[in-house]
């Protein structure tokens, strides 16, 4: 099932509108949606070139995407674990 992309869409298919806020990493405004199994999932609204108004989830777009998605947060936490056991890198090695 594809991603509903607009508020209609939304809202038809169980999202919840919960409140807007300013992205720490971008500054930019965003608006936090109750998702049918009861996540926040923060949203980009944007118009296209027809003003039709879509959404896409703010972390395919965020400067860190990883403060609102929990996959990514802890793949990234994997990776800083694995640098950490590696030890320091040594290019003379």
């Amino acid at each position: 099932m594809p991603f509903p992309n607009t508020r209609q869409a939304l809202q038809d298919n169980g999202y919840v509108f919960n409140h807007t806020k300013t992205c720490e990493a971008c500054n930019v405004q965003i608006e936090m949606w109750t998702t049918p199994k009861d996540n926040l999932m923060p949203l980009d609204f944007k118009r296209d070139e027809h003003q039709n108004e879509t959404c896409e989830p703010h972390f395919a777009s965020c400067k860190k995407p990883e403060l609102y998605s929990r996959k990514l947060r802890e793949k990234k936490e994997k990776e800083k674990a694995a640098a950490a056991a590696a030890g320091p890198m040594n290019p003379d090695a």
